[in-house]
């Protein structure tokens, strides 16, 4: 009370500064989002001071998102752009592209699409190199996946490789023979490699090769609802890049995605388990937990219940789920649930635990604001409750509305899910005539 109310923010500012100056590395490390807050009060700063102010905002907000805190981050990405204000891009450029690189990761994190557009286009617009582009080209890639603009997600990525000079798929339908032709091409280049052998390779030094990988990573996932014969393809280029060049964080999913295919189509269950252990075998290496969560989630659903019982996957599933939410993998981590959410139901878990495991699962995933990982979970949840006479008319009709959406909006995995819970009923209760 004995400053006046005009002169508080400025007050608040002086004492930022004054800490920031006299505070250790590890101190300042200790109370950051207070210095923070308390630089940000300033209304009169130089541009010396600006440029320290944004750089700090940068930091802080980096921080807040390794706690999962992806609004509060938000905020501090936007206050160190104002900070630089309409010339950022010309004194401080390289924060200014962290700045909105890293903003437009919060932004689609909390589902803030509006904000999240405006920062892709902003550096997207910028004349500088395709790999400074990189963080929001994949945010790109990953926003329109997310709200079922398959196509459109499936071209950025593909645009985004040419950019680097790297070969490009084109974007329609694989032949038998070409797909075959890769896979002797990947067989050779293994050479009876063991897991161990595949995860002491060395680390991929290459940073377009690396950035190529890392799309490939995303395109793996879009393809499936457009041109699901592409999906081969970009595992064996994926495999081969790993092969030929070296490790990075994408190589892991790359080894178990070609797990899932030895185990599943090709009908080498061993073979392809090699591979999903050599995954995790290189989420052990330094620099490499980044693509933890979308290893779990491969190897724990489609490869490891070919040789061992479908059981040992909950647990794996669960920590899976923990560990997207700790490297702020949101989408992923939700995944990780319904796996384990349906890998509860096939096993034999009682209805009535089941249904309990379900609601709170949709409950957690209302508050991460995942609406697609949820519409699995309640057509899960409808199923259950239809196998204990709960709602069945009222299920069967929101199936059916589930099926009439997915034929508009092209989303063949929801609909692979509808019918699979739809079999499932009509064999439990022996309606062999509606089964077939």
């Amino acid at each position: 009370e004995l400053i006046r109310p005009e002169q508080r923010d400025s007050f608040r500012g002086r004492i930022g500064s004054i800490l920031l100056q006299s505070l250790s590395p590890q101190e300042l490390e200790a109370c950051l989002f207070q210095v923070v807050g308390l630089l940000n009060c300033a209304s009169q700063i130089t541009d010396k001071e600006r440029d320290e102010l944004a750089r700090m905002n940068l930091k802080a907000g980096i921080k807040a998102s390794k706690n999962a805190a992806f609004d509060t981050a938000k905020v501090y990405f936007k206050a160190g752009r104002e900070a630089l204000g309409s010339k950022g891009w010309e004194g401080n450029y390289g924060t200014m592209l962290d700045l909105c690189s890293h903003g437009a990761n919060a932004c689609f994190v909390t589902g803030d699409f509006d904000s999240m557009n405006a920062l892709i286009d902003e550096v997207l617009s910028k004349d500088i190199d395709a790999k400074e582009k990189c963080r929001v080209s994949e945010i790109k890639v990953k926003s329109l996946h997310s709200i079922g603009k398959y196509n459109e997600s499936i071209d950025a990525a593909l645009d985004f490789n040419r950019q680097l000079g790297l070969p490009a798929l084109q974007k329609k339908p694989a032949s038998k023979f070409t797909i075959i032709r890769e896979y002797i091409r990947v067989k050779r280049l293994l050479k009876n490699k063991t897991a161990e052998d595949i995860a002491n390779l060395p680390r991929l030094d290459n940073e377009r090769y690396e950035m190529g990988q890392r799309m490939n990573d995303h395109l793996s996932i879009c393809v499936i609802q457009v041109e699901p014969t592409m999906v081969p393809l970009i595992i064996f280029q994926s495999v081969t890049t790993s092969l030929k060049h070296g490790l990075s964080s994408s190589s892991s999913p790359a080894f178990a995605r070609l797990g899932m295919l030895l185990c599943g189509p090709y009908g080498k269950p061993h073979e392809g388990r090699e591979m999903a252990r050599a995954a995790e075998l290189i989420l052990e290496k330094p620099g490499m937990r980044s693509s933890a969560i979308r290893t779990v989630l491969i190897t724990q659903s489609f490869c490891y219940h070919w040789t061992s019982p479908l059981k040992d996957t909950i647990a794996p599933l669960l920590e899976g789920f923990q560990i997207g939410l700790e490297i702020g993998v949101t989408d992923k981590a939700c995944y990780c649930l319904v796996g384990r959410s349906y890998h509860l139901f096939f096993v034999g878990m009682p209805l009535g635990s089941i249904q309990k495991e379900v609601e709170a699962t949709i409950h957690v995933m209302t508050q991460l604001n995942q609406g697609a990982a949820r519409l699995r979970i309640i057509l899960l949840l409808m199923t259950v409750k239809k196998l204990r006479g709960i709602e069945a008319e009222a299920g069967d009709e929101s199936m059916d509305c589930m099926l009439a959406t997915t034929a508009s909006t092209g989303d063949v995995t929801l609909s692979a899910y509808v019918n699979l819970m739809k079999l499932e009923v009509y064999i439990l209760f022996q309606e062999w005539r509606e089964a077939i």
